[in-house]
C-alpha cells in the first residue's frame, strides 16, 4: 500500500478507536488518553498514553510506543501488511469490545510474547464461538442457571476438542506459541477438549483460563487450568467496591455476578497471606465458601485475620453458592443470609 493510502487509513480509524476496540477503557486527561497497559503487567496507576492529535501511543511503564499499525502488530503478532489489513477490516472487521470477543494473556513464565497473546485472543474467540454452537454445553450451562448475558459478559467458551490449530492456521498464527502458552499439547491435542472455558479479565486482557468438564466422568479431573499462579476470578470489577463477597469455586463467582454481587472467586479453599492481604481493602468480606469441612476452615482463616471485617453467611441446605441458582427462591436465600449482617451495620 502507497504510503498516502496509509496515512489516509490511519486518520479513518483513529487510533483512541482501534485500542477502545481491543476493549481497553481510556479516559481523558487534558489532551490524551490514558489506560492499562496491554503489553506488561500493569496492575497499578494506568500507564497507556494515547495521543490523538500525533495518532500515536506510548507506555511509561514498559516504554513501547508507536502508531496504530504499531499497536496492532504487538498486540497481535502480526506482519506490517496483515496489520494494515486488520486496520482495513479485512478478512474481517477490527476485534469486537471485551464483552463479546476477549483479548488475552496467561503463560507459564511471565507474560507471554506477542504470538503467545495472539493465540490466546483467538482461542477464546474460537471457544466462545463453539459454545453458541454446543446444545449440550449450552444445555449444561442451563442446567447450573447461567444466563445468555453471564456467557457473553464473562467470555465463556466451550472446546470441542477440534479445530482450534485449523484456525489459527487460517489466522496465520504459530502453533508452536499455542504449545507453549499451554493451549495444545506436544501431540497437538486440546488441553481443554470437552471442557467449559472461563476467562480471567484484567485491564482488557485474559491473564488466565480454566476448563470444566460438562460431565462428571469419574477418573477425570473436573477443572484443568492454564500453567501459571491461579489469579482471583473477578478482582478488576469488585477491588473498588466497599464490600466483597469470598466464594470458592467459578460457579459460585457467576452465580453472584449474575445477580449483580461484588463477587470474587479463589478457585479452592486456599485463604492465603497474600488473599488475606488484598481482602484488608474492603470494608467487609462477606465468607460464601463451601459449607463441607475445607470450605469452613478456610472461613475461620479468614475471620482470624481479619478480624470484624470477615462476616460468615449461614445458607442452610445447600453445600455451596452455586446450587441456589438452581433452586426455587435461590437468589432470596441468599439476601437472607446477608440481611442480618446489613441490619446489623446499619
Amino acid at each position: 500500500m502507497h504510503d498516502t493510502n496509509v496515512q489516509l487509513l490511519k486518520r479513518t480509524r483513529p487510533i483512541q478507536e482501534v485500542v477502545e476496540g481491543y476493549g481497553i477503557p481510556l479516559r481523558r486527561v487534558g489532551r490524551s488518553l490514558v489506560g492499562r497497559c496491554p503489553f506488561h503487567h500493569d496492575g497499578g496507576r494506568p500507564n497507556l498514553t494515547v495521543y490523538p492529535a500525533s495518532e500515536s501511543f506510548y507506555c511509561f511503564r514498559c516504554g513501547l510506543g508507536g502508531d496504530v499499525i504499531t499497536f496492532i502488530r504487538q498486540l497481535e503478532g502480526l506482519s506490517f501488511p496483515d496489520a494494515l489489513a486488520r486496520l482495513e477490516g479485512k478478512p474481517a472487521t477490527l476485534p469486537r469490545p471485551i464483552n463479546q470477543v476477549r483479548p488475552v494473556r496467561p503463560y507459564r513464565t511471565g507474560w507471554p510474547g506477542m504470538d503467545e497473546r495472539a493465540c490466546l485472543l483467538a482461542a477464546v474467540d474460537f471457544y466462545y464461538n463453539q459454545l453458541l454452537r454446543t446444545d449440550e454445553a449450552l444445555g449444561y450451562l442451563g442446567e447450573r442457571g447461567i444466563e445468555r448475558a453471564t456467557i457473553e459478559r464473562h467470555c465463556l467458551g466451550f472446546a470441542s476438542g477440534h479445530g482450534l490449530i485449523d484456525y489459527l492456521r487460517w489466522r496465520h498464527l504459530p502453533i508452536g506459541a499455542a504449545g507453549r502458552v499451554g493451549l495444545l499439547s506436544r501431540s497437538g491435542a486440546e488441553f481443554f477438549a470437552g471442557r467449559l472455558v472461563v476467562a480471567e479479565v484484567r485491564a482488557g486482557q485474559v491473564i488466565w483460563l480454566t476448563g470444566r468438564t460438562i460431565t462428571d466422568n469419574e477418573g477425570r479431573p473436573r477443572y484443568l487450568s492454564l500453567p501459571g499462579r491461579r489469579p482471583v476470578l473477578g478482582w478488576e470489577d469488585a477491588r473498588n467496591e466497599p464490600w466483597v463477597v469470598l466464594t470458592e469455586g467459578v460457579f459460585d463467582w457467576l452465580v453472584l455476578r449474575q445477580w449483580g454481587y461484588p463477587a470474587i472467586g479463589i478457585g479452592g479453599t486456599a485463604v492465603g497471606p497474600r488473599l488475606l492481604d488484598a481482602l484488608r481493602r474492603f470494608e467487609a468480606v462477606y465468607l460464601a465458601l463451601d459449607s463441607d469441612p475445607a470450605g469452613q476452615q478456610a472461613s475461620t482463616v479468614a475471620e482470624e485475620h481479619l478480624g470484624p471485617a470477615a462476616r460468615r453467611l449461614d445458607i442452610p441446605d445447600v453445600k455451596d453458592v452455586a446450587e441456589l441458582a438452581t433452586v426455587p427462591g435461590g437468589r432470596e436465600l441468599f439476601e437472607a443470609a446477608l440481611e442480618p449482617w446489613h441490619a446489623l451495620a446499619a
